[in-house]
């Protein structure tokens, strides 16, 4: 059964990946793993999850401080979902845990949710996201990505071509 929790971790698992797969250069970052550890539901509206995000990361020291994202189908707001942060360890390959919570928006019922993901057409689903990262030297800056389709994130080619081009940009 296709439920809220797993369409919530599915949405912050793909914004984890958005967010950090596409720095895949091989002198540069690249996501090399993105799993669940746990999931704990917080009422009917709301669930914490703890990500496992593989890195490899061959830049100084970084920050991935947070992610804040709201899930919208046809253009109203479905759920929103936030993280903490990762420092990500200059010159290293380790797996890192990620804390997630979601929750549903106001005025979105379960059964709403329910029927949207039994029926598995996310053509009218789209994901805001702002990304903030920490660079060395204290140097930070928050990324807004707004309209992103849910069946872009499905393709993991899209998904990474968003942060390498910020992360690339920003580094050189």
């Amino acid at each position: 059964m296709f439920s809220m929790r797993r369409l919530l971790l599915f949405i912050a698992t793909a914004a984890v990946l958005l967010m950090a797969a596409g720095c895949s250069t091989d002198k540069g970052f690249k996501v090399t793993s993105c799993s669940v550890a746990s999931v704990t539901p917080n009422g009917l509206k709301a669930l914490k999850a703890v990500l496992k995000v593989g890195i490899t990361n061959n830049l100084p020291n970084l920050t991935i401080s947070k992610i804040d994202g709201v899930i919208n189908n046809n253009g109203l707001p479905l759920a929103t979902f936030n993280t903490g942060k990762i420092k990500v360890a200059k010159h290293s390959d380790k797996v890192y845990p990620l804390t997630c919570s979601g929750s549903i928006a106001d005025g979105v019922g379960l059964m709403d949710l329910l029927k949207l993901a039994t029926s598995q057409d996310f053509s009218g689903m789209t994901v805001d996201l702002a990304v903030k990262v920490k660079f060395f030297l204290g140097i930070s800056k928050t990324f807004r990505f707004n309209d992103i389709k849910v069946t872009d994130l499905l393709e993991p080619s899209v998904a990474a071509a968003y942060l390498e081009l910020v992360i690339n940009e920003t580094m050189i």
